[in-house]
């Protein structure tokens, strides 16, 4: 039975609605073995977030079933007001149906997925924000250099074939050797990958400057095409397990805008090992880092290049495929 009149209806409200959102997941089920420094981590990785961004920027952050130590954590910042949204599973749902549910529950038009372990540094949100403005078809992007990384990038190869053609350089006039390295050494690869890719690698670029291909353990998409392609269906898989790249991948090559990343480090990969300090000279150096006002709201919208609206997307693979085994595209 209803009594009185609820206060709330037809209330109008006042709401300010933000046009970018970083959505990160956590899982650190416990302190031991691969976890043992991840908590740590994770507090660089928040604090470096929080000091970076401006009020056009919210954060949510997802407790994947996490220690009740981090989940503390989490709950002091929510309190604090240093983030707006929490979402606390209590059985780790995997990685990608976590964020794909907290996307599809934002309202924000562009957003951000970054693990638990990157490092955001001065100026990241400003290089998204200007990719997106320089480049109004690109949909989505990295802040960290990742050169001869075309899986899942066919429609903006395609797109962009003169580019392929003609406007290839060597990675070593377009990146720095620490920004690679740095990269490969937080996934544990050795220093021959890395002088490979340095001397020996090719980086294709749109209108002169920005890489083709990106990976996404700190990505920025536009939200409303990708998520036409994104499964309905939830998730088998915890994390990877081509999890990536069925929810994320694959849907977002399937609007024909453009993948690309910075060819300068903007975001540092930090691993489940905290390099102290490194991590301590890097929070320094962003004391009293403000970064400017400027709203995601009021970027072009793009679109798909209308030859690749013209070919069907089993077709795009099969022609990136041929030109890679001719080596007109090189990975």
């Amino acid at each position: 039975m209803r009594k009185g009149f609820n206060p709330n209806k037809d209330k109008t409200l006042q709401t300010q609605i933000a046009s970018h959102r970083v959505i990160i997941p956590i899982y650190i089920p416990n302190s031991e073995g691969y976890f043992t420094e991840a908590f740590d981590v994770l507090k660089v990785c928040v604090t470096s977030l929080l000091e970076t961004i401006n009020e056009d920027t919210k954060i949510t952050l997802i407790s994947n079933a996490a220690t009740e130590e981090v989940n503390n954590y989490i709950k002091q910042l929510w309190e604090e007001g240093k983030i707006d949204r929490v979402v606390y599973n209590a059985q780790n749902v995997g990685k990608m149906n976590a964020i794909m549910a907290e996307t599809r529950a934002s309202f924000e038009a562009f957003i951000t997925y970054a693990d638990a372990d990157v490092f955001f540094d001065k100026g990241w949100l400003k290089q998204t924000y200007t990719m997106f403005s320089e480049v109004p078809n690109a949909g989505f992007v990295s802040m960290n250099p990742t050169p001869k990384n075309l899986h899942f990038a066919e429609a903006t190869l395609l797109s962009k074939l003169g580019t392929v053609l003609w406007g290839k350089k060597p990675v070593n006039q377009v990146c720095r050797y620490d920004d690679l390295r740095h990269f490969h050494e937080s996934i544990d690869r050795d220093k021959d990958a890395t002088d490979a890719m340095f001397n020996n690698g090719v980086a294709y670029l749109v209108y002169k400057k920005y890489i083709i291909g990106a990976g996404h353990f700190c990505c920025t998409i536009k939200k409303e095409p990708t998520l036409q392609y994104v499964p309905k269906q939830p998730s088998e898989k915890a994390v990877s397990g081509k999890s990536e790249n069925t929810y994320l991948d694959i849907p977002f090559n399937k609007t024909g805008l453009y993948r690309l990343s910075s060819p300068k480090a903007f975001v540092w990969h930090m691993g489940n090992t905290l390099e102290k300090d490194w991590a301590e000279a890097k929070l320094t150096s962003l004391e009293g880092y403000i970064e400017d006002d400027f709203y995601f709201n009021s970027l072009p919208k793009g679109r798909s290049h209308f030859i690749i609206k013209l070919i069907p997307y089993s077709m795009q693979l099969l022609l990136v495929r041929i030109l890679m085994k001719l080596n007109v595209i090189q990975k």
